[in-house]
């Protein structure tokens, strides 16, 4: 007869090959632990990358297009044409009604809050855009094989 402590705890310290259930119960574990920690490192890297390498884009010099949906030609960028601190209100409500935000100016926020949203959409946008002009290109030019495309570039920054 052994003298072996009976406890349902399961022993990580053993060198004993353990049975199915505590094999199981050790995966389990093992893959909350992971679990944890791969969300918690994902959140860290999110918070550093979002304090060190990105800032609000300055309202002073944001732009907003005036035609909507904004022309995207192949190979170059057009710029975005009313400045955002001259823009109308109706010119601002009508880009932010077609970037499918809320209606602007929000009657809680303040207008110098309601012009940084403004800002940032239209930044949203411009991405949109040069995302959407560089996979194309990268379609025809890859997967199509067409001869002198002209490759998308970025557009000046504000």
């Amino acid at each position: 007869m052994t003298n072996r402590p009976t406890t349902s705890a399961v022993d990580f310290t053993s060198s004993r090959a353990p049975s199915i259930d505590e094999f199981a119960l050790k995966v389990v574990f093992m893959l909350i632990v992971w679990a944890c920690l791969l969300a918690f490192v994902n959140k860290l890297c999110q918070a550093v990358a979002r304090k060190f390498w990105s800032y609000p884009v300055p309202i002073t010099s944001a732009s907003i297009p005036s035609k909507l949906p904004h022309p995207n030609p192949q190979g170059s960028a057009v710029s975005f044409d009313i400045p955002l601190m001259q823009a109308t209100d109706e010119q601002i409500g009508a880009f932010m009604k077609f970037r499918g935000c809320e209606t602007w100016p929000d009657e809680k926020q303040s207008r110098d809050i309601a012009l940084r949203q403004v800002a940032h959409a239209a930044a949203e946008y411009k991405g949109f855009l040069y995302e959407e002009r560089t996979m194309k290109w990268i379609d025809d030019h890859f997967r199509l094989r067409l001869p002198k495309l002209k490759y998308p570039y970025v557009d000046s920054h504000w």
